[in-house]
């Protein structure tokens, strides 16, 4: 099965300690603008960014932009601090040994988008085999901007199927809903199975529209399933599912998109099977850049009309 590629949108915004109103991204008390900061910030990480602590690396390859603050192109993600053998899976025969010291990067597809007149940005990241590079330049990027603005925060919110007004998804029609629950208790399998010793199992049910039609839309399907309290769980038929996936339509295609997860799939948006992979067996720039153009558009319309 070809990797799983994702993208995960976060909204990008500012506000002054202590006040949760975001600021333009003009404002006279920062530094400079918030397009700007990006594309300083980017500039000065085009080259490798090494973090011998957590034997990770990264930099940005910039392959087209519009002005400051509206970029796209890769993540160089990197890992090294390990050997391990790379083998010809045709030929069978052992090419190379990896020395702790070598760096095994990948590249990740970004965007970073300003909206003009807009109080708030947007960045996605491309997941690959499970894999990104998220964390590193976030960090990176609030540390670089609080250190110049020290009375401001910089924030990446995540945009999750259930942010209702805050989300492109919250009124997206439904055409599938998949409940998960990993390594489901022996009481679970006994229901369901007659066995006098039942282990433990993986656990799905999968809810489908019909042709033509479909479960509803995502918020409204969401609050007549969901568990009350603090739990951040999908309870059916008494079983708490802690990972749902709904197939939904989002930037006019209809996208596997993780609606809860412990591992963080929650927010992503599976591309995996609209993309088309180069000769290496990753997606070309093209394919992601028409994605992602898509999927941040549609964000963008949905949370503008929200305030009106």
């Amino acid at each position: 099965m070809a990797s799983a590629i994702g993208l995960r949108v976060y909204r990008i915004g500012v506000h002054a300690r202590g006040n949760p109103s975001l600021v333009a991204f003009d404002d006279d008390d920062l530094s400079q603008s918030v397009p700007d900061f990006i594309a300083a910030f980017m500039k000065l990480h085009s080259t490798v960014v090494q973090n011998d602590a957590l034997e990770r690396s990264w930099y940005f390859e910039e392959k087209d932009e519009d002005g400051p603050g509206n970029s796209q192109g890769y993540v160089h993600y990197g890992t090294f601090g390990f050997e391990s053998n790379f083998i010809d899976t045709k030929t069978k025969e052992h090419n190379y040994r990896r020395k702790t010291t070598d760096i095994e990067e990948i590249p990740l597809f970004y965007e970073f988008w300003c909206p003009e007149n807009s109080s708030f940005g947007f960045a996605a990241f491309q997941s690959f085999q499970g894999r990104s590079c998220i964390g590193l330049v976030m960090t990176k990027m609030k540390e670089a901007f609080e250190n110049a603005n020290p009375n401001h925060i910089l924030s990446f919110k995540k945009l999750l199927p259930n942010d209702a007004k805050g989300s492109a998804y919250y009124s997206a029609p439904v055409k599938q809903l998949r409940l998960i629950k990993r390594k489901a208790p022996s009481d679970i399998a006994d229901r369901y199975f007659d066995n006098p010793s039942p282990e433990p199992i993986d656990f799905e049910i999968i809810m489908s529209a019909r042709r033509r039609r479909n479960l509803g839309d995502l918020t409204s399907l969401l609050n007549s399933v969901k568990s009350g309290g603090a739990k951040s769980v999908i309870t059916h038929d008494g079983i708490d599912f802690p990972e749902a996936v709904a197939e939904i339509r989002v930037g006019n295609r209809t996208r596997r998109v993780g609606v809860l997860g412990f591992t963080g799939d929650a927010g992503v948006i599976d591309v995996t099977d609209v993309i088309v992979r180069g000769s290496d067996g990753h997606p070309t720039f093209e394919s992601l850049k028409k994605e992602s153009d898509t999927i941040l558009r549609d964000f963008y319309d949905t949370m503008e009309g929200s305030k009106e």
